[in-house]
């Protein structure tokens, strides 16, 4: 009987110390372990991918780090941080991390998600830096009905995407005269071509003309050797676009018996389009007449350059070059938009230039493109890492991840920016409800606007 007893006490002393170490419930704030005995010595390892180790992505973890230290305090996780270089793939930092089974993996953006989610269905999954997790995750709506946000598997998350309403606000409140839109976009940019098709929805509804440009993307997209093997010319994985209208709800007719989408899916291929309410290029206002003299030496010259153009492409013909196109946009559009992580980030110099001698006004998704651009907004990346932490919360609380809703960014946080040097150059001047991009980026701490969660558990 006593040792009956003394069984009875131990089982109960085993399960008092599992619920010490378990989760925490939704009831019982997860920092309050400040509270608690020293002996609750519970802590999570977690590991940090980065796709770059950039500012951006380094900002997002702080403030996925800060929220689990709001919530669970500083003593109870564990973050160890690797990042994709030219030593490193996405790949190799997954297979490097699972082999170490920790509790959580949290991804910045889209390369080390996708290797994550290759490597693992498993541990969970927390991902930012990502505009379109329906796409990235290839999650196909069911009999057309609309994406309840979760992705069924082992990834939650937050998306960086910007809101796009409030950038096409941004265009009509920018532009003086706005006439026409043009949309760039390179064939491989599926995050690029997702976004502006909502932006053309948003003009669809105020009844404004856009017309796409297809622009050469100066990024080459890179693939492993073994990607090169099982590729076709027309690979899925380097020309699907997902589109938001209509790539992910499609048929999906592969080439093969590999999962990768087939050239026989209408989101295989992407050519520019154009809207409904198209009906030519902007119209320009008058000038001043040329002399007759002037016109004629525009005339010898342009006749001279068309025949050297003909002769030396008897053979084979030119491609036109970032100068040529950006300049027949510039003629026909009064507006131009380029959205948040576009590939053609890298050429924005180029753009700047030419869309700013023109007169044309570019709203850039990002503050890197707003460097060449007119207007842009400014979302925090900590606040989407903070979300992100508090994903992570409901998972190490007991939550289900796999219904755990994708979250967003909250518009109504974004700071509208206009760049002074080329507002200067347009003789224009903005609102106080407007800050100057680079005094803004001098002087702003991120983080600084971000409501945290405090021990009272008041946010």
């Amino acid at each position: 009987m006593k040792k009956r007893f003394l069984s009875l006490i131990l089982i109960a002393t085993m399960a008092f110390s599992m619920t010490a170490c378990g989760k925490k419930t939704a009831e019982q704030p997860a920092n309050e372990v400040k509270d608690e005995s020293e002996n609750d010595s519970y802590c999570y390892n977690i590991s940090a991918l980065l796709s770059e180790d950039n500012t951006y992505n380094q900002v997002l973890l702080q403030g996925f780090t800060d929220c689990l230290t709001d919530y669970l305090g500083e003593h109870h996780f564990k973050i160890t941080k690797e990042a994709v270089d030219e030593e490193n793939s996405s790949d190799m930092l997954v297979a490097h991390t699972i082999s170490k089974s920790p509790d959580m993996i949290f991804t910045a953006g889209k390369s080390t998600l996708l290797s994550a989610k290759k490597g693992t269905e498993i541990i969970p999954i927390v991902a930012t830096g990502i505009v379109d997790f329906k796409g990235t995750l290839r999650i196909a709506s069911l009999n057309g009905k609309s994406w309840d946000k979760t992705t069924g598997t082992n990834v939650t998350g937050v998306s960086s995407k910007p809101s796009i309403v409030d950038q096409v606000s941004l265009m009509i409140e920018a532009t003086k005269d706005l006439q026409t839109v043009g949309i760039l976009f390179s064939a491989d940019d599926t995050d690029a071509i997702y976004q502006n098709e909502i932006f053309e929805a948003y003009l669809n509804q105020a009844g404004i003309p856009w017309k796409e440009y297809l622009i050469p993307s100066p990024v080459e997209t890179s693939i492993s050797s073994e990607e090169e093997q099982n590729s076709t010319a027309l690979s899925a994985s380097k020309y699907v676009a997902f589109s938001a209208k209509q790539g992910m709800n499609n048929d999906i007719i592969s080439l093969d018996d590999s999962a990768d989408p087939g050239l026989n899916s209408t989101s295989s291929t992407r050519v520019a389009l154009v809207s409904e309410f198209w009906e030519g290029g902007k119209v320009l206002p008058v000038t001043e007449e040329v002399s007759e003299d002037e016109s004629a030496e525009a005339k010898d010259t342009t006749d001279k350059s068309t025949k050297d153009s003909k002769s030396s492409n008897e053979e084979e013909e030119t491609v036109p070059t970032l100068e040529e196109l950006i300049s027949e946009v510039c003629n026909e559009c009064s507006a131009i938009y380029i959205p948040y992580g576009s590939t053609l980030s890298s050429e924005m110099e180029t753009i700047g230039n030419i869309t700013t001698a023109a007169g044309v006004t570019v709203v850039a998704g990002d503050t890197e493109v707003g460097e060449h651009a007119l207007v842009t907004l400014f979302q925090d990346p900590y606040t989407l890492g903070y979300a992100a932490g508090k994903k992570a919360v409901k998972v190490f609380n007991g939550d289900e991840i796999s219904s755990i809703k994708i979250g967003s960014g909250d518009g109504d946080d974004a700071v509208k920016l206009y760049n002074g040097t080329i507002a200067e150059k347009f003789e224009m001047e903005f609102p106080k409800s407007f800050k100057e991009l680079n005094e803004f980026l001098d002087t702003y701490e991120y983080g600084s606007t971000t409501t945290r969660y405090t021990a009272s558990g008041e946010e």
